[in-house]
């Protein structure tokens, strides 16, 4: 019922024709205010919260409703707030949680440096107290949001080195808030995201989020639970593109014949059509390990984000080549769909990332092994 109530609104609300005219408009410019409503109205900010803030569905739910959002190539903040923000939120602020569920209030979790690339616990963001005030300074990248975002959640340096994990903290900020500047910086495949830049932002002591120097844990539980949403948007948006490629293959025509009439074309579908089913399978996996401890949560999240990336960006790949030409340009929704296949698949780490990250990790207890579903030889 999810599922088929998020198709037919999003079929209806975020069109082709709708997101392309969403794109021709000014650079850093929001999508429409109607939209944002209408899915807190529907609940879907509320997934994978707890009841107790306005919350409901599991973490099955919110993956199964981000596959309709990457099938419909949505531009909102989706990502940003419910998979990013809302696991900080209802760890450490259930008030801010229940904002985030009705809608009433937009979050951005400001966590990236360009120095780290990938790895968000490397921070040069400075944070100390003065005069009784807390007092931030630095500079982030890739803020997903930041542009519609009232919130900044900035994870701030408080001691230790620029690399320790240890020393982190977290700060609630208001976007508007003195010597806070952002950036929009639109991504090639139409998402939205941000630069931000703390030139002495004074904040006062309530701002702190969670314990002093001891942030990460839980930031990292909710990067966790942000990659695995976005594979789950991927998958989505691998459907699509499979779904627009077999279509096309079977009415284009050349030399009198459908493309789907060839052998070579059928084969290639089905390694498409397989390529999808083994992303969906790691990703409904991963979502359901998001509950287990961390070592098994972040096992999972690392293997469904390797397999997803490499798949994701090779069938976007394959259906513009089967779609020639015409696959390349703007008009067409296929191309629009490799282009976020190739941007997530970099997004919240690259596959090369996360199978450094399951290298690093100590092997599961053989009594203790993910519930992965069982795959046929064809798995790489």
């Amino acid at each position: 019922m999810l599922l088929d109530s998020a198709r037919r609104y999003l079929d209806r609300s975020c069109s082709f024709e709708q997101r392309q005219a969403s794109l021709n408009a000014a650079p850093g410019a929001s999508a429409p205010d109607s939209l944002w409503p209408a899915f807190a109205e529907m609940g879907w900010l509320a997934l994978g919260l707890p009841e107790a803030v306005g919350g409901l569905g599991s973490h099955g739910d919110q993956a199964a409703l981000a596959q309709e959002l990457g099938r419909a190539l949505v531009p909102e903040p989706w990502l940003a707030n419910t998979a990013l923000c809302a696991p900080v939120l209802n760890a450490w602020a259930p008030d801010l949680a229940a904002e985030l569920a009705s809608g009433q209030t937009r979050f951005a979790l400001a966590a990236w440096e360009i120095q780290g690339r990938h790895d968000a616990f490397d921070v040069q963001t400075q944070a100390g107290l003065q005069d009784g005030h807390w007092v931030l300074t630095g500079r982030k990248t890739l803020v997903l949001g930041a542009d519609t975002a009232h919130t900044l959640l900035v994870l701030a340096r408080t001691r230790g080195r620029q690399r320790d994990t240890e020393g982190l903290s977290l700060f609630r900020i208001a976007a508007d808030a003195p010597g806070v500047h952002i950036a929009a910086l639109p991504t090639y495949d139409g998402q939205r995201t941000a630069s931000v830049r703390l030139n002495a932002v004074t904040a006062d002591p309530g701002a702190l989020l969670g314990p002093l120097h001891g942030a990460w844990p839980q930031v990292e539980a909710a990067l966790d639970t942000a990659t695995v949403m976005q594979c789950a948007m991927s998958v989505g948006t691998m459907d699509k593109a499979f779904e627009l490629t077999q279509a096309y293959a079977v009415t284009r025509t050349q030399f009198g014949r459908p493309l789907s009439a060839h052998q070579v074309i059928r084969h290639r579908l089905v390694d498409l059509f397989v390529s999808v089913a083994q992303a969906r399978a790691l990703t409904e996996a991963a979502a359901a390990a998001l509950t287990h401890d961390a070592p098994r949560r972040m096992r999972a999240a690392s293997l469904a984000k390797a397999f997803v990336a490499q798949a994701g960006r090779k069938l976007g790949e394959e259906a513009v080549q089967m779609h020639g030409a015409i696959g390349m340009t703007d008009e067409t929704e296929v191309g629009h769909a490799y282009k976020a296949l190739a941007a997530q698949a970099n997004l919240l780490g690259d596959a090369a990332w996360h199978l450094a990250r399951l290298e690093q990790l100590d092997p599961l207890d053989s009594t203790h092994q993910p519930e992965t579903p069982a795959c046929d030889a064809t798995t790489p």
